[in-house]
């Protein structure tokens, strides 16, 4: 599968809350983020993106439980899952430099 299909694991943050969404595209993570905004009355930023990956434990499933003791509600988490979002972002670019 080449990267333009791949599903990207993307995570998104509601700047007033600091609540950070955890979900899954194969299309352009730009334009989840536009329609999520529509919804939203706060604003949103893309933290960063990831190719989701089972053996990297990257697939939004595997991040959903791994976080699942700081879920908020649905596909939104409190904001202490930052460190491990940085960490995780950190290791993808490593990978792809290799």
């Amino acid at each position: 599968m080449n990267s333009s299909t791949q599903i990207k694991v993307y995570f998104i943050e509601n700047i007033e809350t600091g609540r950070i969404k955890v979900g899954f595209t194969t299309g352009a993570v730009v334009s989840r983020l536009r329609t999520l905004q529509t919804g939203s009355d706060c604003e949103l930023r893309i933290l960063g993106v990831l190719y989701a990956n089972q053996e990297h434990g990257t697939t939004e499933y595997q991040l959903h439980l791994k976080f699942s003791e700081w879920r908020h509600r649905g596909e939104w988490f409190t904001s202490e899952i930052l460190p491990e979002i940085k960490k995780l972002l950190q290791e993808e670019s490593r990978r792809r430099l290799v």
